[in-house]
C-alpha cells in the first residue's frame, strides 16, 4: 500500500472507533501529484502509521466531481465519483461506514472527538 503523499494538511475532524483513532485532513498539499480534498486516515492503537484510508480526490469527472477511494494493505479501489464527496459531512459519514464494513467494526461505537 502506497500511502498518500501529504506534505501539509489541516485536521478537520477526529474520531475514535474501537482500537483506532481517526483523523480527517483537509486543505491538503501533496507530494504525489494527486489533488486530495479530504483524507480519512485510521491508526490502530500502538501503531505509528495509518493502515486504512478513505480519500476524496478532486477532478475525477466533469463538473468538479470527486472520486471516493479506499486504500488499505489489501484494497485499492475507486468506489464512486460524485460531487457529494466534496462535502465534509457526507464524506465523513461514508468513510466511517466503509471503515466499519471493511475492518469488521460495525459493532463498535464511533465517537467524534473534534
Amino acid at each position: 500500500m502506497k500511502a498518500p503523499g501529504i506534505r501539509t494538511a489541516i485536521p478537520q475532524r477526529r474520531y475514535a472507533l474501537g482500537d483506532y483513532s481517526i483523523v480527517v485532513l483537509g486543505d491538503i498539499e501533496s507530494d504525489d501529484g494527486i489533488d486530495y480534498r479530504y483524507v480519512f486516515a485510521m491508526v490502530r492503537a500502538g501503531a505509528s502509521e495509518p493502515e486504512f484510508y478513505v480519500l476524496s480526490v478532486r477532478g475525477a469527472g466533469t463538473g468538479g466531481d470527486h472520486a471516493l477511494r479506499v486504500l488499505s494493505p489489501t484494497l485499492d479501489r475507486e468506489l464512486d465519483v460524485s460531487g457529494m464527496w466534496r462535502d465534509l459531512d457526507a464524506f465523513c459519514t461514508q468513510a466511517i461506514s466503509l471503515a466499519q464494513q471493511v475492518l469488521n467494526l460495525s459493532d463498535e461505537p464511533v465517537h467524534r472527538l473534534t
